[in-house]
């Protein structure tokens, strides 16, 4: 490195500046610093240099610091007036800084960089309340971005936590009712929840430096509890609340740790917990839980800033949780309806035996209109079917609950599969609202001449395992998916072994983003041919559901029919 720096650093100028300065290498790491800013470090001065700047515990190693470090580097650009907050590991000693960072030039480019830092704790100058406002609107904002893409309850309720601590809280929850509480008939009264009401911490975090803090799981903190006079007061006034006291002032904290408290009130109350928001979640007119915001020992308090951030916070995650409430009321509406749906017994017919199975979509996707059936049909033949209606949720599965009765009541008519598929395109327009279509492969099984015949409308082919053979796709026209109207579908017949198995599936099983659905194919003929076409149909049923992600993204209907 030479000599370049030596000689501003042993300038008086340099080591009697009040504010902290520093000098470091590209890489980041110490050249020179003078007391100011070891004293925003804890330590001597000369214990820093030839350290890198992301080993040392204290403003040089805050992420903002560090990026913008980065950037001086690569783009020779300076960064001033920023402003950063945290927490000195090991001494209990919390800052609030700005720094300016600006790259040193030399002969052959930048040779270093040059840092600065004004201690800004307890300073309410213009300056500093820009800054604070960004950095809050910065915060709310990212939450509401995270909590956006969960519809999972308490993924979405994990967000807040996970976003405020350590820059806004050391520690934060959130807290919501079993059944949301309704908005008073007396405006008076808020939100107040009735005699009896619990609520249950389902999202809580702290920040792991803090020493002495048992890290936390869901075990620690989810027994539902009374609601807490403070929460009750924050319902009321439909704003959040602020409580505690200035620990530089009197030594105190907040609450006692009673049978009744919260659960993680304890934890907090041994790491020194002095000042606390408590800011109700209130949506569509009922308050459905709280979010709490602590600040711990070594921690500045709360102040009446704060208040609008801690508001704000709780009204985008009463919003976001709302949303993910009534989406997992949806989803369980769409599959409590689809339950009802589809056969909760397949048919009895002589010499054959028959698996079926349903397996919904991932948790956070609504229901799909997939189905199956078999249809006992004239002179011991029957007929099998699996179909797919396009989209997810209680359209779909109301769509698909009208679609199975009306290839059932179709199905009556002993038409052939191919006049049955155009029969029901021509119901589509009765209803199917919006442009809904669906898929459907509809097969016939005629034990006398040991006849398969069947008609596909835009669905994955059957796959039919015969003894001593490999499992075997039958092809056959794809033809249009149903509700296109004036399609002519064609069907194809096939003379089956006796003791083969024929196996219908939705997309789903077969079908992945980003790979093709022939693949998925061969993968399901691969596990069913490694089972043999001996095995029995449950068997089967189970080998092809191996196929499956552990998190699938569409819902399977899958019928698998041994034939005699």
């Amino acid at each position: 490195m030479g000599e370049w720096w030596q000689e501003s650093a042993s300038d008086a100028m340099f080591a009697d500046c009040p504010f902290g300065l520093g000098i470091l290498a590209p890489d980041g790491t110490v050249l020179a610093v003078n007391r100011a800013l070891a004293d925003l470090h804890g330590v001597p001065a000369d214990t820093l240099p030839g350290t890198r700047a992301h080993e040392v515990s204290g403003p040089l190693s805050h992420p903002e610091v560090l990026a913008s470090l980065l950037r001086a580097d690569k783009t020779g650009e300076p960064h001033v007036d920023r402003v950063i907050r945290g927490r000195v590991t090991g001494v209990a000693h919390s800052y609030v800084c700005s720094f300016a960072i600006w790259p040193l030039r030399g002969d052959g480019g930048v040779r270093g960089v040059g840092i600065t830092f004004t201690d800004i704790t307890g300073d309410t100058s213009a300056l500093t309340r820009m800054e604070q406002v960004r950095a809050r609107l910065a915060l709310v904002n990212e939450a509401e971005l995270r909590m956006g893409f969960s519809r999972d309850v308490v993924g979405c309720a994990e967000q807040v936590p996970l976003v405020v601590v350590p820059s806004f809280a050391d520690a934060a929850a959130v807290g919501l009712f079993d059944a949301p509480v309704p908005i008073s008939m007396l405006p008076e009264h808020g939100f107040d929840p009735p005699p009896g009401t619990l609520l249950r911490t389902v999202a809580a975090v702290v920040d792991p430096k803090i020493p002495d803090l048992p890290v936390l799981s869901p075990r620690d903190y989810g027994r539902p509890f009374p609601v807490p006079p403070e929460v009750r007061a924050a319902l009321r006034r439909q704003r959040a609340e602020l409580s505690g006291v200035d620990p530089r002032e009197t030594p105190t904290v907040i609450g006692q740790a009673t049978p009744d408290a919260p659960p993680l009130r304890t934890h907090l109350l041994k790491a020194g917990m002095h000042s606390r928001i408590v800011a109700p979640l209130i949506a569509r007119g009922r308050a459905i839980g709280m979010t709490m915001f602590a600040r711990l020992a070594g921690s500045p308090p709360f102040e009446a800033d704060d208040l609008q951030t801690a508001e704000e916070l709780g009204l985008r995650a009463a919003s976001s949780i709302d949303n993910a409430q009534a989406h997992v009321r949806q989803r369980h509406a769409v599959r409590t309806l689809q339950r009802h749906l589809l056969p909760r017994d397949l048919p009895e017919a002589p010499g054959l035996s028959f698996a079926y199975a349903y397996q919904p979509a991932r948790a956070g996707r609504l229901a799909g209109g997939d189905w199956y059936d078999v249809i006992p049909l004239s002179e011991g033949c029957v007929a099998m079917v699996v179909g797919d209606v396009t989209g997810h949720g209680l359209q779909a599965a109301a769509l698909m609950g009208q679609l199975r009765v009306a290839v059932r009541a179709v199905a009556r008519l002993e038409l052939p599969p191919a006049a049955l598929l155009a029969h029901v395109d021509s119901l589509m327009d009765d209803f199917a609202v919006d442009g809904e279509l669906a898929s459907c492969v509809y097969t016939v099984y005629d034990p006398k001449d040991r006849t398969l015949t069947w008609a596909r409308a835009g669905h994955p082919p059957p796959l039919l395992l015969s003894p001593g053979e490999r499992p075997r796709v039958l092809g056959g026209p794809a033809n249009a998916l149903l509700g296109l109207g004036g399609i002519t579908f064609e069907q194809t017949s096939y003379s089956v072994a006796p003791g083969s198995t024929v196996v219908l599936y939705s997309d789903g099983l077969v079908e992945r983003r980003g790979r093709d659905i022939d693949t998925g194919i061969d993968d399901l003929t691969g596990v069913l041919d490694a089972e043999g076409a001996d095995a029995s149909p449950n068997r089967l049923r189970e080998a092809a559901l191996r196929v499956l992600p552990a998190d699938p993204e569409d819902d399977v209907a899958l019928l698998i029919g041994r034939l005699t």
